[in-house]
């Protein structure tokens, strides 16, 4: 490692590679074209930032592409990367959709050694000649599973047509396992597959499971939002489900932000880091907008719908968790939800109302119920008492004296009619009306 990366490691008080970043080192400083595998939240952005900078020359142009699959994830290793490339006087630019395409333009200009981009706009730029990678030395693929899926794939064919260079070292990391195929196949060579994803990570994640109805998933949010110091990412398989959701959210006063892929690379941005500080609740997202996203300290995931596969239920509970720390991943749905789950993943899932996983500051309501498990005689007693309260309260409300309204002089007294009396003389009088219609009125 570089003598002042390492000095930064002791000022913040890192003291102990991961895994995967110390069984990556070697390799990628020397070059090699790696597939490295790793559980998610274990360090892979540091894992290949500390070997690849140090072999990069200042001023001597775009030599390190790192494409990501979001415009989020993208910005994320951005940022740190670019707290680590300063010390060497390195320039990092992000490049993704939906930013100014103008403003990139101009800041390629500057010829920056490091490039983060999404590989839609990265394609485009290359295309166009705006973007030149003659003096590439590293392209890096991170999340490498969803890039190399169809779309994604023909665009990373595209730029890696324009590189045309065999000697350019070429590094695959993710957390899923790419087909070797698929890989060699595109960049015509054979990849050192380093997988750590068996070596385990200390991690306190619990896993929950609240059994609840289709039509009460919200509600459990609600519920879920009145706790104290509680942030949570909401993940939906669909987006339509996601702004139905968040409608109620909003009707209900929750603070929230949403992140969809749809939406403006300007509206995502502040919707993540009105969550990151804390001015929103809970992040509403979909399994796209949210690969690879790294909150700090997030106490926990919800899955508002149930995991495609075990494989996205992995990437989700990724979220919270990370490096170690505390997490906490609630998946709500049915009996037949939890049967599906329990299939899905290998992993010890906790059945719970809800409850019993209250914090404990949190204040609980006063109203008393009966518990479903009370026996029958205790059901009686509380029942005998209910009633034997209600009798002394009409007790008490019978013992009342009627009051008498005094009348004024000269006020003629008004006859109390009840309304039952009062009814039934408005029936007589139709059927007297209906009886006496169409005959011809009396002139006595």
């Amino acid at each position: 490692m570089h003598e002042l990366f390492a000095n930064r490691l002791v000022t913040i008080g890192f003291t102990k590679l991961t895994p995967i970043q110390e069984a990556v080192a070697t390799p990628l400083a020397e070059g090699a074209s790696i597939d490295a595998l790793a559980p998610t939240g274990t360090g892979k952005t540091l894992a290949f930032t500390w070997p690849l900078l140090p072999n990069l020359q200042p001023g001597d142009g775009e030599q390190l592409l790192i494409l990501a699959p979001s415009q989020e994830l993208a910005m994320q290793s951005t940022r740190v990367i670019r707290e680590w490339a300063t010390l060497l006087d390195l320039k990092v630019l992000a490049l993704t959709g939906g930013a100014n395409v103008k403003r990139q333009i101009e800041s390629l200009k500057k010829h920056p050694e490091i490039i983060v981009g999404t590989p839609g706009r990265v394609a485009e730029l290359v295309h166009n000649g705006k973007l030149k990678l003659a003096r590439l030395r590293t392209l890096l693929l991170d999340e490498a599973d969803v890039l190399l899926r169809e779309e994604t794939a023909d665009q990373i064919d595209g730029i890696w047509d324009a590189i045309n260079d065999s000697e350019v070292q070429v590094a695959l990391f993710g957390a899923t396992e790419v087909d070797p195929t698929v890989a060699a196949g595109l960049f015509d060579r054979e990849f050192e597959r380093i997988d750590r994803r068996d070596v385990p990570m200390p991690t306190s994640i619990t896993h929950e499971f609240w059994p609840t109805a289709n039509d009460q998933r919200t509600k459990r949010l609600r519920q879920l939002a009145s706790r104290k110091n509680f942030q949570a990412m909401i993940f939906f398989n669909t987006t339509k489900a996601l702004k139905t959701t968040a409608s109620y959210l909003a009707h209900e006063h929750v603070a929230m932000a949403t992140l969809v892929s749809g939406d403006s690379s300007s509206t995502r941005a502040k919707s993540l880091e009105n969550f990151r500080n804390g001015k929103a609740k809970f992040l509403l997202t979909t399994d796209v907008a949210a690969r690879g996203l790294d909150i700090a300290d997030l106490p926990a995931v919800v899955n508002f719908d149930l995991p495609r596969n075990g494989e996205t239920y992995t990437h989700r509970a990724g979220r919270t968790g990370r490096m170690g720390k505390a997490g906490l991943v609630l998946t709500l749905g049915n009996d037949h939800d939890l049967r599906d789950l329990k299939r899905l993943v290998k992993v010890e899932i906790a059945t719970t109302n809800g409850q019993e996983a209250r914090r404990h500051d949190e204040p609980r309501e006063s109203v008393q119920t009966t518990p479903r498990s009370a026996t029958p005689d205790v059901k009686k007693k509380r029942l005998v008492s209910s009633v034997q309260a209600f009798d002394d309260a009409a007790a008490v409300v019978e013992a009342k004296p009627t009051p008498v309204k005094k009348v004024r002089p000269g006020v003629k007294k008004v006859e109390v009619v009840s309304r039952v009396d009062r009814f039934e003389k408005e029936k007589k009088a139709k059927r007297k009306h209906s009886k006496n219609k169409g005959k011809p009125k009396s002139h006595n």
